[in-house]
């Protein structure tokens, strides 16, 4: 493990971001893939091979768009013979690598009674199973991450840590492509305000690159900014890193580890020294707008801020995921998305997993950009010295305290 204020980092840090990453933003996943020129069914097929390639090296797979393409796919009638190889087999599999060992073994024990008991008997829906299982797991664990897929197409059979095919990125690069690699919007607001929506984190760096450097250089001038991840459902912790390294100086900054289990591996994720594009710097204000649908590499990216004291976190409480990892397949028609690692934050030295990110400005999400708007512009007006700046900014305050009314 490199100790925090060293220089070296994880090659995963500073590098392209895993391929096992999802592709897909919590909201926009859906509505992007109907636009995609490739097809969706088959555009899904390339989400579980990415899903199942290198899935651990991933913060999180979005589970938004998963458990909509399960709901999809038509359902199956399953045996008691099926029932007893999915239970055996996602069991074993929280026995190998859930992150922690001590609760896969409660959740085992309370599978297993509840086995005993014959209440999986009467389940002959594969979809109705995997979602019993789910509810299972998670009242042990409390662990939103883990879950329990159903497909009546066949997962993918392949080594776990195969990589995509060149034929796999490309068409995962140009899905991105059409969702502008998580850059929804970018736009100045009044009183020279920044704004930028990122709906999600889940891309190869090299690809967000030209896009995070035009946005940050649009906004290079304005005098505070505010990032929105109210719908941001995560992505990986080496995009998290690169966005992250525009608020910061040229000066290495630790922004959080990964513990994994199965490796018993520790990665350390910095800011980059050099960024292309404008870098916002370490010393204008940034709000972060979050909300209970903000989840996993999102509320990490809110995390590291907050902990930091490089944000101002306005909005709700989020969603409660802190634990890495990917898909893992039971049996032909069963995978389980199985947590293998926990974030652990270098200055808290702990996580929001279950908790949630609890935002400094607590508001409806709904709410949370006007209210940071309004703080950014009395904040600015504040250490104004020049009439005319005093003034543009006194209208400005006044124009969001009217819409208020």
């Amino acid at each position: 493990m490199v100790r925090p204020g060293r220089r070296a980092r994880s090659a995963r840090a500073v590098g392209r971001a895993p391929v096992g990453l999802t592709f897909l933003t919590k909201q926009a996943a859906t509505k992007g893939a109907t636009r995609a020129s490739l097809p969706v069914h088959a555009l899904r097929r390339l989400l579980v091979r990415l899903n199942l390639a290198l899935a651990a090296l991933c913060l999180v797979t979005p589970l938004a768009p998963l458990a909509a393409q399960d709901r999809d796919q038509p359902d199956r009638t399953i045996d008691a013979a099926e029932r007893r190889a999915v239970i055996d087999g996602v069991l074993d599999r929280l026995k190998q690598a859930y992150v922690f060992p001590d609760t896969a073994i409660a959740m085992e024990r309370a599978v297993r009674a509840r086995q005993r008991r014959g209440e999986y008997d009467h389940i002959t829906s594969g979809r109705a199973f995997a979602e019993s299982l789910t509810a299972h797991l998670q009242a042990v664990s409390r662990d939103l991450h883990l879950r329990v897929r159903h497909r009546a197409e066949p997962f993918p059979v392949e080594a776990e840590h195969d990589e995509p095919s060149p034929a796999d990125r490309a068409r995962a690069r140009a899905f991105g492509q059409q969702v502008n690699f998580g850059f929804e919007r970018v736009e100045r607001l009044a009183g020279n305000v920044g704004y930028v929506e990122i709906r999600g984190f889940g891309f190869d760096t090299a690809d967000v690159s030209e896009v995070a450097a035009a946005a940050f250089t649009f906004l290079g001038h304005t005098e505070a900014l505010i990032i929105d991840v109210r719908r941001n459902g995560g992505g990986s912790p080496v995009m998290v890193a690169q966005v992250s390294s525009y608020l910061f100086g040229p000066d290495s900054v630790h922004l959080n580890s990964l513990y994994w289990r199965p490796a018993n591996r520790t990665d350390d994720f910095y800011t980059r020294a050099e960024v292309p594009g404008t870098r916002y710097g370490p010393d204008k204000p940034v709000y972060v707008l979050t909300s209970r649908n903000t989840f996993s590499g999102a509320e990490e990216f809110a995390y590291n801020l907050q902990a930091l004291k490089r944000a101002t976190i306005v909005g709700d409480t989020t969603g409660g995921g802190a634990h890495p990892g990917g898909m893992r397949r039971v049996t032909d028609h069963f995978a389980v998305w199985l947590p293998t690692g926990r974030a652990i934050n270098p200055i808290t030295k702990t996580n929001w997993e279950r908790v949630g990110v609890r935002p400094d400005v607590a508001v409806p999400s709904d709410q949370a950009l006007r209210a940071s708007h309004l703080a950014a512009l009395r904040g600015l007006r504040a250490h104004a010295t020049d009439p005319e700046r005093q003034q543009a900014l006194d209208r400005a305050i006044a124009d969001l305290e009217r819409e208020r009314n």
